[in-house]
């Protein structure tokens, strides 16, 4: 039998006995007001939460579809036909949301002209390269995204169909079945696509010290992205 003088002597001096009976406030506080939370956050089919507010977060997998390095001659495009069947066993089952192609290149542009060219190209300036541009296209369906860099460097083109926006968010004023529409990629990525890869060059140098540039070497790769994402009540607890 617990002696209610001894334990109030214990909840003024022992921390241990403190700590228990703080522990106890907090859960009867909190669990009151997750399940009040659940049993009013329930939809007519029992199973999805409705409109409320929820924390939403995602982990990405990326499935490479195909990859190379390819020279792509100044105003020429490397033209890519892909296919997810490629990777069929990877993807299935899975919520496919994205296609990420991912380029690399560098500078290969050389100084033209014999020895007598050798004077002017010491010259401050007179050797300096110029930028070329890589641009690249991805599209699905009738989805398309596009973007560009400059060498020597990197970029990358995403073309998606999922709102990536609310990932790592607290999303307000949808249901649990809402936020799922928007995260979920269907079968929208099942299917052709199409990259396609430019160079346009530019050869720096001056006069007296020409430069030639008659393309890129480009490295790229092609994923697909698999999205795996959980959405949990978000509820605050005032203590």
């Amino acid at each position: 039998m617990v002696n209610l003088s001894e334990f109030t002597e214990n909840l003024k001096s022992d921390r241990d006995t403190q700590i228990t009976v703080g522990l106890i406030i907090v859960f009867m506080l909190i669990f009151p007001a997750y399940f009040a939370f659940a049993a009013n956050n329930v939809s007519s089919g029992g199973a999805l939460g409705s409109v409320g507010d929820y924390k939403v977060s995602g982990e990405y997998t990326f499935i490479e579809l195909d990859s190379a390095t390819e020279g792509i001659a100044d105003g020429e495009t490397l033209t890519l036909e892909l296919h997810s069947d490629a990777v069929e066993s990877q993807i299935m089952g899975k919520n496919l949301v994205a296609v990420i192609v991912n380029m690399t290149y560098d500078e290969d542009e050389t100084s033209g002209g014999g020895p007598p060219s050798l004077a002017f190209c010491n010259l401050p300036g007179a050797d300096n390269n110029a930028a070329d541009t890589i641009s690249a296209t991805v599209t699905r369906s009738n989805i398309t995204a596009s973007g560009s860099g400059q060498n020597p460097g990197t970029h990358e083109v995403t073309a998606e169909w999922y709102d990536s926006s609310i990932i790592g968010t607290v999303v307000s004023g949808l249901s649990e079945s809402q936020i799922m529409d928007e995260l979920e990629g269907g079968e929208t990525g099942i299917g052709n696509y199409t990259i396609d890869i430019s160079v346009a060059a530019e050869s720096g140098g001056g006069a007296g010290c020409p430069h030639n540039d008659g393309g890129e070497e480009v490295t790229y790769t092609v994923s697909l992205v698999l999205l795996d994402y959980t959405i949990v009540p978000d509820i605050a607890i005032e203590i």
